[in-house]
């Protein structure tokens, strides 16, 4: 796979454990102070938020400045703003959210850098591979961060892992320096007003790029459809521990996301094989629709015993859905664009959460989450009807 995309590979994950880590540990400071499904929901609105004014932003810049130096100031910053907190968290529960607002304004530049960067990190023909390793180390920085940040916590203090979590971004800053440079390919004009029409235009083209190719906005579709259920999920776990698992908010990591994590990584392992042997993206990503939204009705109805083997089929059904679509964006966007498409990609997915999440956490807290999870699934059977009877039209050109 080459040296570079190694580096790229190790600030991946150790950016990934730290964001769980600190997306579950401020999530149980703010539920165990306030126990309110709706102020945890708010709490991932303090998240969207800055996609909203500057994920397009983020999108564009990444196709006109140094993709290498967008990873090395962002993930030092982002070190730089947890650590800060150290100082400050004992002031007010609320300043949380001044975290979680400053740490999101970031990744809306280091989230569309780094995606832009691996297709030009490795060959096309291990760009599946590069990205079943990415979603595989992902869903192990999920297990890790967020399945044992209660663990950790409890062993450590808060203050102590807020100290690792700092510390595993900087070591994430100094593999992303080690990087070569990848600059854009037109250069910078001297002139400002010059620039800021390039910046829009490029922003233009991306969105424009998205919208009249069918083969690049479907797949786009589905990926935020999904990931915003995963919002939905994660925003509520407090009351799925409380309600559904009987148990602290610490252990909900442990008991949720470790056997989702484990069931992504067998998803992960299994699907290039699939692929090798001659399964079409299609025909994979709409079992794994099936296994999903069966699996999340079978939460609601099922018996406690059976909670762990139910999230392990969660997570296989989710990296079954998300890796062949990624994939087959990062394939067909030209190199010019990547930025762009994927920067856009994340605000969309973004935006899209924010009033689900919203209305979730009114679901939660005065119908249950049961009822919640119910309408998830249900979305998920209706997706999966529609890719049934629809899916091969909309998908015509080389989606296979």
């Amino acid at each position: 796979m080459g040296i570079n995309f190694y580096r790229l590979w190790v600030s991946q994950i150790l950016s990934q454990v730290t964001v769980n880590m600190m997306n579950f540990l401020l999530l149980a400071k703010l539920f165990n102070a306030t126990g309110s499904s709706i102020a945890t929901s708010l709490l991932w609105v303090s998240y969207a938020l800055p996609a909203i004014f500057f994920g397009p932003i983020g999108a564009g810049v990444v196709d006109l400045v140094s993709r290498r130096k967008t990873l090395i100031i962002t993930n030092f910053l982002q070190a730089v703003v947890i650590f800060l907190y150290i100082f400050g968290h004992n002031y007010s529960v609320f300043l949380l959210f001044a975290v979680v607002l400053a740490y999101s304004f970031l990744n809306q530049f280091y989230v569309p850098a780094e995606n832009a960067s691996l297709p030009s990190l490795v060959s096309k023909e291990k760009l599946t591979k590069a990205n079943s390793l990415f979603f595989l180390t992902q869903q192990l920085a999920l297990v890790i961060g967020f399945g044992f940040a209660g663990i950790i916590e409890k062993l450590i203090g808060f203050e102590g892992s807020l100290i690792l979590a700092s510390s595993l971004l900087f070591i994430a800053f100094l593999a992303v320096y080690l990087l070569p440079k990848m600059q854009p390919k037109k250069e910078l004009p001297q002139n400002w007003e010059d620039l800021i029409k390039i910046f829009f235009d490029h922003l233009i083209d991306g969105y424009k790029f998205i919208k009249n190719k069918k083969t690049i906005l479907y797949p786009i579709v589905l990926l935020f459809s999904i990931q915003v259920g995963l919002a939905i999920i994660t925003a509520n776990l407090p009351s799925i521990a409380s309600e559904i698992l009987n148990v602290s908010t610490s252990y909900v990591g442990l008991l949720v996301v470790v056997p989702a994590g484990i069931g992504a990584v067998i998803g992960s392992l299994f699907l290039s094989k699939l692929l090798k042997i001659g399964w079409r993206k299609k025909k994979i990503i709409d079992l794994s629709l099936a296994i999903l939204g069966l699996s999340v009705l079978g939460l609601v109805f099922g018996k406690l015993a059976s909670t762990p083997i139910l999230v392990v089929l969660v997570g296989i059904g989710f990296v079954g859905v998300n890796i062949p679509t990624l994939t087959f964006l990062q394939e067909n966007t030209p190199e010019w664009l990547r930025g762009r498409v994927f920067g856009n990609l994340w605000f969309l997915i973004t935006i899209a959460t924010i009033f689900p999440v919203m209305f979730s956490g009114v679901i939660s807290e005065f119908f249950g989450v049961k009822t919640l999870l119910t309408i998830l699934s249900l979305g998920v059977i209706l997706i999966l009807m529609y890719s049934l009877k629809n899916g091969q039209k909309l998908i015509e050109e080389n989606f296979n």
